[in-house]
């Protein structure tokens, strides 16, 4: 028989919901207070957890931040794949902009851009492009793969121009993100994209 004094155990994260809880507290924390402004001890109590239990899982803060944003922005999900390249251009560019305007991903957004300069910071975003791998690349790679877009398009200069395009666009202007503001800038750069590829190949013969 126990006795009445058995050690209790600590909660631990685990499940899905339990997970999801301090990684949805964490990016709030993110957005709230910038990434100096808050510890990772006071997201486990805000989440009712001690904090060897979520230090267990995630060492240090970068790694839980990483571990949040990479949950919410999709990383591990699958390729949009329409059978239409641009079609699927416009869905991954569509779900980007939708957590990019979110209040949360305005903050965090903000947040990462205000304190860049920092070490953490370079090394969490450094992390964060570690962990994204090349995905958005892949789906050009796909359409270059099944002939629908030539091979010699420079597809790491239409994720940049798309990038900073959107990031003008929704922090400088505040444009309406619409779902035909979206995709005429996606068919702009989609055009350009088969154009510049069109007279590469013409170039080459």
């Amino acid at each position: 028989m126990k006795g009445d004094h058995a050690p209790v155990k600590e909660p631990q994260v685990r499940g899905a919901p339990v997970v999801d809880r301090v990684l949805d507290l964490a990016l709030q924390a993110l957005a709230d207070h910038g990434y100096a402004g808050w510890t990772v001890p006071e997201v486990a109590a805000r989440a009712g957890l001690n904090k060897t239990s979520v230090y267990r899982r995630w060492p240090t803060k970068g790694a839980l931040v990483v571990a949040a944003l990479g949950r919410r922005l999709g990383h591990d999900a699958a390729l949009p794949d329409t059978g239409s390249w641009r079609e699927d251009m416009y869905q991954m560019t569509a779900a980007a902009v939708e957590w990019a305007t979110s209040p949360v991903g305005r903050g965090v957004t903000r947040a990462l851009r205000d304190e860049v300069d920092e070490p953490e910071v370079r090394a969490l975003l450094g992390a964060m492009m570690s962990q994204r791998g090349d995905a958005p690349a892949a789906l050009f790679r796909r359409a270059q793969a099944r002939g629908q877009l030539d091979a010699r398009a420079d597809v790491p200069m239409a994720l940049t121009l798309l990038a900073g395009a959107l990031s003008h666009a929704i922090f400088v202007e505040n444009v309406p993100m619409t779902e035909g503001f979206i995709r005429r800038l996606v068919a702009m750069v989609a055009d350009g994209l088969e154009r510049l590829g069109s007279e590469g190949r013409g170039a080459a013969q």
